[in-house]
């Protein structure tokens, strides 16, 4: 009787610890996959590099202008988080952004031009480790650093000139997870991302433009729908 008990006890034991271990909103071993929709806002540089003219003996050395601009976005990102630990996460996240460029922008000297953009969009790949700082049921809080890089590519109003490169990628941001049940919730984020385009060029030979260089850092906002296996 008294190891029938002490059997019977351990099993009590051993349900509890897994109810308690499951009720964790986020635990080892949890895979998350997340599908949203964010919005971004971005103070740019955008360096313009006009390629060497020649004509008879005279030489046109190439020139860089810069232009301080603004910028905003919406993305779609997919997000893999695998748990390693009960407050780890790795994963991927795969992004599809589409900018919108201001009309005019501001100059070194002070001076205002027409912008000459008719669409830049970027596809993003980054790898990113998460802490998460809840042990609540439904609750799963936590902060995120990623790294990766990006594809780009900028496409001109008039000349229908399409300028592509990649550059690195940086976000560190804070992320909620609020599940309606055991595998279904909504996914909330507010973050920072910095992007360095160095060398956007075209396969036009007659370009008006050498190459493009584009440093992009700004706020970005989204929610989206989370899963979990």
């Amino acid at each position: 009787m008294k190891k029938i008990t002490r059997v019977f006890a351990t099993l009590i034991a051993l349900l509890i610890i897994n109810n308690s271990a499951n009720a964790q909103a986020f635990q080892k071993g949890n895979i998350n996959i997340d599908v949203g929709i964010g919005f971004g806002a971005y103070s740019t540089i955008t360096y313009f590099t006009t390629p060497a003219f020649t004509f008879g003996p005279i030489t046109i050395p190439s020139q860089t202008i810069s232009e301080r601009d603004g910028a905003v976005s919406t993305m779609i990102p997919i997000i893999f988080e695998y748990g390693v630990s009960n407050k780890i996460g790795l994963g991927a996240e795969i992004g599809f952004v589409n900018y919108f460029i201001e009309d005019s922008t501001e100059n070194d000297d002070g001076t205002v031009s027409l912008n000459q953009t008719e669409s830049v969009k970027s596809v993003d790949f980054m790898v990113f480790c998460n802490f998460h700082l809840l042990d609540a049921e439904k609750n799963d809080l936590y902060i995120g650093l990623g790294f990766g890089g990006s594809s780009v590519n900028w496409e001109f109003k008039n000349t229908g000139e399409t300028y592509s490169g990649s550059g690195g990628l940086f976000k560190l941001y804070l992320r909620d997870r609020i599940f309606f049940n055991d595998n279904v919730g909504l996914l909330l984020n507010l973050g920072y991302t910095s992007y360095v385009y160095n060398n956007m060029e075209t396969s036009n030979a007659n370009a008006a433009l050498n190459s493009l260089k584009w440093n992009v850092k700004g706020i970005n906002i989204g929610t989206g729908l989370a899963l979990k296996f």
